[in-house]
């Protein structure tokens, strides 16, 4: 199984990885560490919630939008750094 996805990320091009900068760290860590005050998130919610704001924040900065159904997260990062762009899919019922 190890080679099998070895092999598939080595088929990604480099240019189609994107990666957080410095500043993007630090802006990500600045976000979180206010939200997880505010709506006093636990532990994990603490590294869910920074894992989210890299994803959003790298995405802005290569400015294309972030495909998403966790609308409840993004939504509360978005108030806070509202230049980031969301695609949320329709609910299937």
């Amino acid at each position: 199984m190890r080679n099998h996805y070895a092999g598939l990320f080595d088929s990604i091009p480099e240019n189609r990885i994107l990666e957080p900068n410095a500043q993007i760290w630090v802006d990500a860590g600045l976000i979180a560490g206010t939200l997880a005050r505010t709506q006093t998130f636990q532990p994990h919610q603490r590294k869910e919630c920074l894992n989210d704001a890299l994803i959003l924040l790298t995405a802005a900065r290569a400015g294309i939008p972030v495909l998403t159904s966790n609308r409840d997260e993004f939504d509360l990062i978005q108030q806070i750094a509202p230049e980031v762009r969301f695609i949320y899919p329709k609910s299937v019922s």
